[in-house]
């Protein structure tokens, strides 16, 4: 007779890692956290003084890649519905890919892991410059810089949070 708990065996959580539904859920989370940061602060979330604290949830592509990105982006979706520039505010979903990517391509690169946050600021910010300078006619290297500085704060301390969730869960 078997008790159940032999060695090897595992117990079940309902799910196998790497399952359509777990995946689906991480990217649910992703999108839902990312939108509930984008919501409660959207006073400081847009224009050129921006401090988009939802910006911390990119981290999330430290620990799942993929997850993270799909849901990152539709969380900008969501929160850039409300954006006060309109419909044109929609296209940085798609630029948040190829940002997103810099993250995921660095993730496992030690310190070089921050490079990647860099290069993710540097494109949102860069994006984020041209927008206003199409709307408001506003220069475009201020804005840059405006943006920049507070992304590139975001962003690495997004890293270091799912950083230090992925090590102290021990996430591989």
């Amino acid at each position: 007779m078997s008790s159940g708990n032999e060695v090897g065996e595992k117990k079940s959580l309902g799910f196998e890692q790497g399952s359509i539904s777990l995946r689906i859920a991480l990217i649910a989370i992703t999108a839902a956290l990312y939108t509930a940061l984008g919501y409660i602060f959207h006073p400081i979330s847009f224009l050129v003084f921006q401090f988009r604290v939802a910006e911390l949830i990119v981290g999330m592509c430290i620990i799942f890649p993929f997850e993270g990105l799909v849901g990152n982006v539709l969380g900008v979706f969501f929160v850039n519905l409300t954006s006060t520039l309109g419909p044109i505010d929609l296209i940085s979903c798609f630029v948040n890919i190829p940002a997103l990517y810099c993250i995921i391509f660095f993730k496992d690169k030690g310190y070089l892991k921050y490079l990647g946050g860099l290069l993710y600021a540097i494109i949102i910010s860069l994006y984020v410059a041209i927008i206003l300078y199409i709307v408001f006619s506003s220069p475009i290297w201020i804005n840059f810089l405006y943006v920049l500085i507070p992304e590139v704060i975001l962003a690495t301390i997004g890293i270091t949070l799912f950083e230090i969730v992925k090590s102290r869960f021990k996430i591989e």
